[in-house]
């Protein structure tokens, strides 16, 4: 700068004549409009990929005298040479402009000291002036400095065996070329005139089209993973173009026809990775195969049998993930071992709920003498049936093996997806029987491909890809989506939810509570079910109109959603149908999750940079009651926490720590269960009778019997049964071989009280429960209520009463007492029928499951009263249906009652590190059993007393759980650091 400051003082003392001065001020214009010229050349280039020149070689002023470079009113005029500038291309595309003279004659040498002010390079900055100031040198111009993309943009042009073009031209079809975008010159290979393969990729390669394959290039060795159709194979490059199978994959231009189905199974390789982890147990999807631990109700959990080694071990938990077994539809490769058979089905997706494991196979797409098609469909184990489920045994209602549905396979079999055809179906959308009071309809069916899945409680929905959602299971809470308030409907055929013509691309479900969530294909989010304020949606119902969300920025929690919008803000579904903004995570997170402990609202979540962040809650060491650790374990917690979070990993420039998954678990768990089944007797509870039908004058106790139900005459009014069950007394008999027990209706309640002790003060129940409707019920309503407050009341009512708005005729089919119908016909609005009020009646003997929440007192008790009462005034059918009928002609009974104490004061956190194979699990808090003890290292082989209950275990040992006591928290599995969980190494999604 001092050198800069001194020539100036220099020139204008040496040039202060007025004629030195304006010949100073030419030379300083024509280098200013030689800097101007560069940068508008530079700036074309970049933009049309192409050298602005005539074909004299000279510059094309049209084509830079415009608004975008030089604009329309630049001055061309040299003072130097008193003409137009001159700017002349060389054989290379090089451009110079000749800024003092364009001929040695024009040279003069009493303008040397103008001559080496151009020279100068310290005023330019886009121009490169001539090496000195001889004649030949000043006669070259100066260089005009292309920037580096625009040399490689010249470069191209002067070899002149590659075309340029940009985003918005067509490429020439079957050539190479390149492709100038966002100042990047990409070469690609032209397939079609819409679509290009981009040549030079970083390994690893992942393409959706195996003969796009020849056309990449990168370095020797480095691997590629290609979609062939539906099925994924590995190559690595060899060099000089050439791409080398490892496996069964076929080399690039082979025709894909030659590939079986089986080959493509076989080869299957799935991008999901689910990971489910529930009450006292979990699953996961790895390699497209499903692994499941923990309880082993029904069977889900993968084991059939009894313990191999002690034989008398019942496998109630598994203790470590087992694979499940498969069905295997090839009659020549399902004679082979299950574990070691390479063509079983492998999954997409896959969840679980209590009583089932399910899994979605892939669609595979391909061409073989015509389009063919098949896969999408649901398998199941655990409680199913052989009415609905593909080789199931008639005598088998648990299976450990995923079985086909049969409502999602049917038509498939040709693995042609065919037009819709028309087929007879019963009226509930089940089998047509022989013999069977159903009546059949005719609809037009449709193949039916899936594509995810997602289960809560006795509910599943799946998704199909052509943006329909179906459910199964029960109606709780408004679970089936089918806009009908019964909950006691039970859907084994399959239903489409109530969409209103909405079209879904992913659908999700709440962990805790029956609630489902679903994105539209215009990025609208949509529930159902229940909420955990109390309220229910019997149907998809969008949160918001007015906010579109990001379909892979939604995460699941206990009770409520957790939404990333599109303007990248983070929202949370809340109270009924609330959606409010969630500030506390910032819109950079990668990943979130959000609990309410009831008091507040707790997160985590992974910022931009794999940072785990959030309250203070999950970041710092707790004791197994959520007080605060001692400084020991606290030390030891920081140090685990700080070294997960060390931002030690640099990718592409920029630096990252390793948290790319987290969630936060409720441990929903059953602390202790008390289960009524009535086979020893009923002693422990009462039969209390009331002189009036509100309960309130009670006259008598005592204890109820056990009585058997007897049979007698048929129904007398259009009857096609032959027997029926008709109550002649107070009952606890049988009925299909089950016992239970009921009152005379009205006047009578069932009651117990069911202690539990006061270190369960408060806790949270589940009371579940068979309740049987039996014969002719009207208007009357049943009670349940706990702890003397009402949970629950039902009307169940076969005839047809319009306002009767709780009409409950979906239970269990236990005796059909016959249907009465006008003609045989579903009629109900005939008023001049004489058996108008009969012209839609079913008599039918029902069982209702009943599941209701609630709470044990101050001193750990749950009083559980059963009871009916009869219409009030001002109720509908009150002068009709106001009396309580004899036993003889209505009753009720219970069976089956079971009281569950739950554990969901606690949570954990689980959280993936790492990306792709680097993948690692961590979690910490009150896991239970939700997490695999043998895949911790911190089981107690002194605490196991056999091999066997090393990998299973009964369920007398439930609560004693094989960790060090330092983990243990009565009987369940508690990690008080970030402990490594040992086989789950994948991108995990937590479901």
């Amino acid at each position: 700068m001092k050198i800069f400051v001194l020539l100036f003082i220099f020139m204008n003392f040496a040039f202060s004549s007025n004629q030195n001065v304006a010949l100073m001020n030419d030379i300083k214009s024509v280098i200013q409009k030689e800097e101007f010229i560069s940068l508008s050349i530079n700036k074309y280039i970049l933009q049309n990929a192409k050298i602005p020149k005539k074909d004299d070689n000279t510059l094309d002023w049209d084509e830079l005298m415009t608004s975008d470079y030089l604009g329309t009113n630049f001055n061309r005029y040299n003072p130097m040479t008193k003409q137009n500038i001159s700017v002349i291309f060389d054989s290379n595309n090089s451009a110079f402009i000749k800024g003092v003279f364009e001929a040695e004659n024009q040279h003069k040498s009493e303008y040397n000291y103008l001559y080496n002010f151009y020279i100068n390079k310290i005023f330019r900055v886009n121009t490169i002036p001539p090496k000195n100031n001889t004649k030949t040198e000043l006669l070259k111009g100066s260089l005009v400095l292309y920037n580096s993309i625009q040399n490689e943009i010249v470069k191209v042009i002067n070899r002149n065996t590659n075309k340029i073009f940009l985003p918005t031209q067509t490429c020439e079809v079957g050539n190479y070329y390149y492709e100038l975008k966002n100042e990047k010159l990409i070469y690609k290979y032209c397939k079609t005139t819409t679509s290009s393969i981009e040549v030079y990729q970083e390994s690893p390669i992942y393409l959706d089209n195996l003969d796009d394959l020849k056309y990449i290039k990168v370095e020797i060795g480095e691997k590629a993973y290609v979609k062939d159709g539906i099925s994924w194979y590995e190559y690595y490059y060899e060099g000089n173009g050439s791409w080398i199978p490892l496996g069964t994959g076929r080399t690039t231009g082979q025709v894909n026809d030659e590939i079986s189905i089986e080959d493509r199974i076989l080869s299957y390789i799935p991008d999901a990775k689910d990971l489910v982890l529930r009450r006292d147990g979990g699953c996961m999807l790895a390699n497209g195969d499903i692994f499941c631990w923990g309880n082993n109700s029904y069977k889900k959990a993968g084991i059939e049998n009894y313990g191999q080694l002690d034989k008398t071990i019942k496998p109630d938990y598994v203790n470590t993930p087992v694979m499940l077994k498969v069905q295997i539809e090839d009659t020549e490769q399902n004679e082979m071992k299950w574990y070691n058979n390479p063509y079983r089905v492998k999954f997409e997706k896959m969840a679980m709920n209590s009583t089932n494991v399910c899994g979605i196979s892939p669609i595979f797409n391909y061409f073989d003498n015509g389009q063919k098609k098949f896969g999408g469909d649901l398998y199941c184990n655990g409680q199913i049936t052989q009415l609905y489920y593909e080789n199931v045994p008639t005598s088998v209602s648990e299976t450990s093996i995923l079985g086909k549905n049969k409502f999602f396979g049917w038509g498939k079999s040709d693995k042609t997806d065919d037009a819709p055809k028309l087929i007879k179906i019963s009226e509930d959308g089940g089998p047509v029987e022989k013999d069977s009071l159903k009546e059949e309809l005719t609809i037009t069916r449709d193949e039916i491909y899936l594509t995810q899945i997602v289960m809560v409680e006795d509910t599943i929905a799946v998704l199909s890809d052509d943006g329909k959602i179906y459910t199964i299971g029960r109606n709780y809470n408004g679970a089936l989506g089918v806009g009908d308030s019964d909950k006691f409907i039970i859907q084994s055929t399959p239903q489409e939810v109530k969409s209103n013509g909405v079209s879904f691309k992913k659908i999700f479900a709440l962990r805790d509570i029956a609630t489902f969530g679903a994105i539209d294909s215009n990025n609208y989010f949509y529930i159902w079910g229940e909420r955990p304020n109390g309220t229910v949606y019997y149907e998809p119902t969008i949160v918001s109109n007015s906010l579109k969300f990001n379909p892979d920025g939604i995460f699941t929690n206990s009770k409520d959603f957790l939404l990333k919008g599109v303007d990248n803000n983070f929202y949370r579904t809340k109270n009924s149908i609330d959606l409010v903004s969630v500030p506390q995570i910032p819109n950079t997170a990668i990943s979130a999750s959000i609990y309410d402990s009831g008091i507040t609202q707790l997160y985590v979540y992974a910022n931009e940079n794999m940072v785990l962040e959030g309250s203070s809650r999950y970041l710092s060491c707790k004791t197994t009651t959520g007080s605060n650790c001692n400084n020991t374990d606290n030390a030891i917690f920081e140090t685990g926490l700080n070294e997960l979070n060390a931002i030690t990993n640099r990718f592409n420039g920029k630096d990252y720590a390793n948290f790319a998954n987290v969630s936060i678990y409720q441990l929903d768990t059953v602390k202790t269960e008390k289960f009524d089944d009535f086979e020893n007797g009923v002693s422990t509870w009462e039969l209390k009778t009331y002189s009036d039908t509100q309960f309130k004058n009670l006259k008598k106790t005592e204890t109820p019997s056990i009585l058997t139900a007897t049979e007698s005459s048929a129904d007398t009014v259009n009857s096609r049964i032959t027997e029926r069950v008709n109550p002649t007394k107070i009952i606890a008999g049988q009925i299909r071989n089950s016992k239970y027990y009921g009152v005379q209706l009205g006047y009578q309640a069932l009651e117990k009280t069911f202690s539990f002790g006061s270190q369960y003060a408060n806790d949270e129940v589940e009371l579940e429960f068979d309740f049987y409707e039996i014969d002719t019920w009207d208007m009357e309503r049943f009670q349940v209520l706990l702890n003397d407050q009402l949970i629950s009341e039902d009307g169940f009512i076969h005839d047809c009463h319009d306002q009767f708005t709780e009409t409950n005729d979906t239970g269990i089919y236990t005796l059909s007492l016959g249907k009465h119908y006008k003609d045989d016909k579903r009629v109900c609005n005939d008023q001049n029928s004489s058996l108008y009020n009969l012209a839609y009646s079913r008599f039918d003997d029902e069982k209702y499951i009943y599941k209701l929440k609630g709470k044990l007192d101050s001193s750990g008790n749950l009083k559980v009263v059963f009871r009916v009462r009869n219409l009030t005034s001002g109720e509908y059918g009150w002068t009709s249906y106001s009396y309580g009928q004899t036993i003889d002609d209505e009753s009720w009974a219970i069976d089956n009652v079971r009281v569950k104490v739950k554990e969901t004061s606690k949570t954990f956190v689980c959280a993936m590190t790492g990306i792709g194979s680097l993948s690692q699990m961590y979690c910490w808090g009150n896991v239970g059993r939700s997490i695999p003890i043998l895949s911790t290292s911190l089981y107690d082989v002194g605490k196991i007393s056999t091999i066997n209950k090393l990998f299973i275990s009964p369920k007398s040992d439930k609560t004693s759980q094989m960790a060090f006591d330092n983990f243990n928290d009565s009987g369940n599995l508690f990690l008080k650091y970030p402990t490594y969980i040992g086989g789950f190494d994948y991108p995990f999604y937590f479901k």
